[in-house]
């Protein structure tokens, strides 16, 4: 498969033509099959989601100039969004205003890494004092998580291993971004490594059991459902290859055992063999339906895996992830893929984008599959 060709002419344009709010500002993804707006509340992860995709679009696939437009439009809705004390909310309204906070730091990780790539392309100083102002308030508050209760609701803090997971790449792109231009600093470097330290040591993972769970108590109090043992197979394959790039880019092999026992433990209860598809969570209240995000995390995960292992087991299922997946999932009429389908790869939900779902997961595993196809390897993605 063409993944360039298939990114460039099947992805980025129902985004381009549809979804980016060039009167307002930033970007609307509650669009249906075809792209029509159902709900003009904006998701502020997808501030910084977008501007990461459309800049490395931009700077890795094409230079289009209606790329260069989206990064701007994009960065433009910060200033709007952006919080007195310098956080971003979960979701808000057209304007800006009108905020739900969420209290998990994904918006201001996924602002920081859209900035920070930006800066790649744009060369503007404040663009880049923006992604260093996001990433301290990550850092802040991953160095402190007992002052973060992760939703609310929720009585007790605790430790979230996609907070991991999201920090290891939020490290990776800012060193990158930093290194190529000429503004290096180790901080980066330490938090991808202690990111990697917490997987190992952190108690998420279950040598025992074979199991990663998702969530662990901070304190002494015991956590109930549906926290308690659950486990996400979709943040599992996406630390699991954010890993083994690590892994290739710093050539250690302690750090890429990791990441393939991360890929040999989503298997068992991540891996649906006879639909070929991933399940969202285990101990979902219902398993039915299928999504479209792990389904990319899994597809590259075990494409890398296979990349620098060459164990079979992986291409195999890698390529029936990816065959089912491009056949169910994938509109060639109107582009994009669809948020969900059934055990029969039945559409049940046609949006093409919602509250969640936008242009991040499906772009990022394009680039890492075009890295990996025209390269040979993951370090252009991860250059």
């Amino acid at each position: 498969m063409n993944y360039r060709k298939y990114l460039l002419e099947e992805v980025m344009p129902f985004w381009v033509n549809h979804a980016l709010d060039r009167e307002k500002g930033g970007i609307i993804t509650c669009l249906d099959k075809t792209g029509n707006i159902k709900d003009t509340t904006k998701n502020v992860w997808f501030v910084g989601r977008s501007l990461w995709s459309f800049s490395l679009a931009y700077r890795l696939a094409e230079p289009k100039p209606e790329y260069l437009e989206a990064c701007e439009v994009l960065f433009s809705f910060l200033d709007k969004c952006t919080r007195p004390d310098g956080t971003l909310p979960f979701t808000c309204d057209r304007d800006g205003g009108n905020e739900h906070y969420r209290q998990l730091y994904y918006s201001e990780a996924f602002a920081a890494i859209g900035c920070a790539q930006y800066y790649r392309i744009c060369h503007k100083e404040e663009v880049w004092q923006r992604a260093e102002k996001f990433f301290d308030i990550c850092y802040t508050f991953y160095q402190n998580p007992e002052t973060k209760v992760p939703f609310p609701g929720d009585t007790i803090p605790y430790r979230c291993f996609g907070i991991e997971m999201i920090m290891l790449n939020l490290a990776q792109f800012m060193r990158n971004a930093a290194e190529a231009e000429g503004k290096a600093d180790p901080k980066y470097d330490a938090l991808a490594k202690e990111t990697i330290r917490q997987m190992i040591v952190g108690g998420h993972i279950s040598d025992e059991e074979k199991v990663v769970r998702e969530y662990l108590p901070i304190t002494d109090t015991q956590l109930q459902p549906p926290q308690l043992d659950y486990t996400c197979p979709g943040h599992v394959y996406e630390a699991a290859w954010f890993v083994l790039c690590e892994g290739e880019v710093q050539n250690d092999d302690e750090i890429r055992a990791l990441g393939f026992k991360l890929l040999d433990y989503a298997l068992p209860e991540g891996f649906e063999k006879e639909i070929s598809l991933v399940v969202t969570g285990i101990n979902d209240p219902d398993l039915n339906n299928y999504i479209w995000w792990p389904q990319c995390e899994a597809i590259v995960a075990y494409h890398l895996g296979y990349n620098i292992s060459k164990n079979e087991k992986y291409l195999r299922i890698a390529k029936q992830l990816e065959e089912f997946s491009f056949a169910h999932f994938a509109d060639h009429e109107n582009g994009e893929w669809y948020t969900e389908i059934d055990k029969d790869g039945n559409v049940v939900n046609s949006d093409k984008g919602t509250i969640l779902k936008g242009p991040f997961h499906l772009p990022r595993m394009l680039f890492g599959m075009m890295s990996l196809t025209e390269n040979g390897d993951i370090l252009t993605y991860m250059s």
